[in-house]
């Protein structure tokens, strides 16, 4: 073994990079009322811009990937770790909504998109057998660990200080990477590999529409038009159908002509954007698609339940953090501890004990949840979900990249982060914020409804739904005071029960619908092959 592989300061700088990354990521969730109330924007206005920043991520993961095997992992690691700083020092800056959707959902997604894939990469070339199984563990346990202690301290300084100098640590920590970046060992590059543009065009559309249709879901209806698509002042219907499954139908027809495209160029002897013989492999096919899954569900649930604590309990961002604090913290230490059991037992089984952990907790969270709750309400749900992701989450990087070629890495790494941050962060946050807010609407108009004595046909609850939508993205607290004051005065004096049972109804169906996809995990993990790690 070389002495480049014997030596664990890559690694150190990878995890540095994570650190980087992953304080936004994670505190985000926390930062909700403060950010909203700083720029005086809205909650749905910042949900889609988290959204927007994962519409660069997803649509050019598998490009960057590419890069990196073309110029060397190191140099566009290095490069994107600079785009990732200027980024969060615009977003930290930014004097209003204009300038923090340029920083947050332009900027630094595009430097963690060269980061993310290329810092997998550099694992794969650096380390190798039982060395690199644990260099995967050690990805995972920082990850699981950042998820765990950004919450608390982003909101800790969040809520002494503001939320600005909280982000400020992403910017710290990234030009200390970029630093020790310089003396990592180089990596060569394959000059040969041309990366073809029509490739590039076509899976920049097909993902980025993915996540554009995910986006406007909660606004247009998921399948049947909720509001009629307006452009510059012409009004574009479909039927009944919302215009989000005709996007969702571009977007997989510009995938199939890239799938198309990489096929021919590989028929003429080419290297693809994308060698589709990677789906040949077994465990790479279901592992990402159990990733996927998997991270959508947790950024889903922590998302949820951030949004349900801070807009409905009125927690701050610390008791928020403190909140979810079991379930991130137990997660980040069984990924760190349990990577070995692989070798022990076949990850199937261990992952399939996970998902029906974190299926468990995730139900219970829902069934506890009130409006006047404490932390410690879901201190049980939170420890029962966190040991079934820390068990996932040690294991499903490992089982997905074990069986590709070191040639591939790049490529393979950049689909699997396309995976992650198309399911895991943009549809997540989409979907489960879509369920939440328009089942918090749904509720508030059948009680309306029923205090009245109405009975509401499909056509008029849906409109009673939009209307409610309309009033509360972009209402104020003294906007809602006088908007209660103006309600009829049955609907008044049970105002406060209302909200609350729409509060507890809009979190069951969330949790409940992103359960569903980590249901779809369990599922494949049977099939699975059923050894251990080597």
């Amino acid at each position: 073994m070389s002495k480049v592989e014997r030596s664990w300061f890559p690694m150190i700088v990878i995890s540095l990079s994570n650190v980087m990354l992953y304080i936004t990521t994670f505190g985000v969730n926390v930062l909700i009322s403060p950010i909203v109330n700083d720029l005086q924007s809205t909650v749905s206005t910042l949900q889609a811009v988290i959204v927007s920043a994962s519409l660069i991520g997803g649509a050019l993961m598998v490009t960057a990937g590419r890069l990196g095997d073309k110029y060397g992992e190191k140099k566009i690691f290095s490069i994107g770790v600079a785009i990732y700083v200027l980024g969060m020092i615009i977003v930290i800056l930014s004097p209003n909504t204009l300038i923090f959707i340029i920083g947050w959902a332009i900027v630094w997604p595009l430097g963690m998109v060269m980061v993310v894939p290329t810092s997998i990469a550099l694992i794969m070339n650096y380390y190798h057998g039982s060395q690199r199984v644990l260099a995967f563990g050690v990805y995972g346990a920082v990850l699981s660990a950042v998820s765990a202690l950004a919450p608390v301290i982003v909101g800790l300084i969040a809520d002494n200080v503001n939320w600005r100098v909280s982000l400020s640590l992403s910017p710290i920590f990234g030009i200390i990477t970029l630093l020790m970046a310089y003396s990592l060992p180089e990596t060569e590059g394959d000059k040969t590999i041309s990366i073809d543009v029509r490739s590039v065009i076509l899976s920049t559309l097909g993902f980025g529409f993915f996540l554009v249709s995910t986006t406007l879901a909660g606004q247009y209806g998921w399948l049947w038009e909720k509001r009629p698509l307006v452009i510059a002042g012409n009004t574009i219907t479909f039927g009944e159908l919302s215009v989000v499954p005709i996007i969702y139908g571009v977007s997989l027809i510009a995938i199939f002509l890239f799938i198309v495209r990489c096929v021919r160029l590989k028929k003429q002897g080419k290297v693809p954007l994308l060698d589709l013989t990677l789906f040949k492999n077994i465990s790479f096919s279901l592992g990402l698609f159990i990733g996927g899954f998997f991270f959508l569900v947790n950024a889903g649930f922590l998302f949820v339940v951030s949004v349900y604590l801070q807009a409905g309990v009125q927690m701050d961002s610390l008791s928020t953090a403190l909140t979810t604090l079991p379930f991130t913290a137990i997660l980040a230490i069984l990924s760190f501890l349990t990577p070995p059991l692989g070798k022990k037992i076949a990850p199937k089984w261990i992952l399939i004990f996970g998902a029906i952990c974190m299926l468990l907790g995730i139900w219970l969270s829902g069934q506890l949840a009130r409006m006047d709750m404490t932390p410690l309400v879901l201190l049980v749900p939170m420890i029962i979900a966190g040991i079934g992701g820390g068990l996932i989450m040690a294991q499903y990087t490992g089982v997905t990249m074990m069986n590709v070629k070191p040639e591939n890495s790049g490529a393979a790494s950049g689909l699997t982060e396309t995976m992650k941050e198309i399911l895991g962060q943009g549809f997540a946050v989409a979907f489960a914020g879509s369920i939440l807010f328009g089942s918090v609407y749904a509720s508030m108009a059948d009680s309306y409804a029923n205090i009245e004595g109405k009975t509401l046909s499909d056509r008029t609850r849906q409109e009673e739904v939009v209307k409610l939508e309309d009033i509360f993205n972009s209402i104020s607290v003294p906007e809602e005071e006088k908007y209660v004051s103006e309600l009829p005065e049955k609907i008044r004096l049970a105002y406060s029960d209302i909200v609350s049972r729409a509060a507890n109804t809009g979190l069951k169906n969330a949790l409940f619908s992103i359960n569903i996809f980590l249901l779809l995990s369990l599922v494949l993990m049977f099939f699975l092959p059923n050894r251990i790690l080597r």
